[in-house]
């Protein structure tokens, strides 16, 4: 038995929703957003967090992930000493529900990667 489906009944992609999972879904977004939303971090423990991740891949990511609003850049003074720490912003924030289901659907389904 053939299906047939018309042109005009497909499903379209919405351009935000396509936006988000290409800024999401692209290599080492996610994994920086789900150590940030435990705590901000120096760039030094947020490279340490993140197996495989090199510091010009994370440099590139922070910056792409500051352009769009997820991470901000704070100067914060530490033993008299002035260090960057990075941070979600409100936005960044208000993945953490989205972080929490794909936590329950990876515990669910998901093996652990070898």
């Amino acid at each position: 038995m053939e299906i047939t489906i018309k042109q005009e009944s497909l499903p379209v992609m919405c351009a935000k929703m396509e936006h988000a999972c290409k800024v999401i879904g692209k290599k080492w977004n996610s994994l920086i957003i789900e150590v940030l939303l435990a705590t901000p971090l120096r760039f030094g423990q947020l490279r340490d967090s993140i197996n495989g991740i090199s510091d010009r891949v994370l440099i590139e990511r922070l910056r792409e992930l500051s352009e769009e609003g997820i991470v901000c850049k704070e100067e914060t003074e530490v033993n008299g000493h002035m260090v960057t720490i990075y941070n979600l912003t409100e936005k960044g924030q208000d993945l953490q529900k989205i972080f929490n289901s794909l936590h329950v659907w990876a515990d669910e389904w998901m093996e652990p990667a070898e």
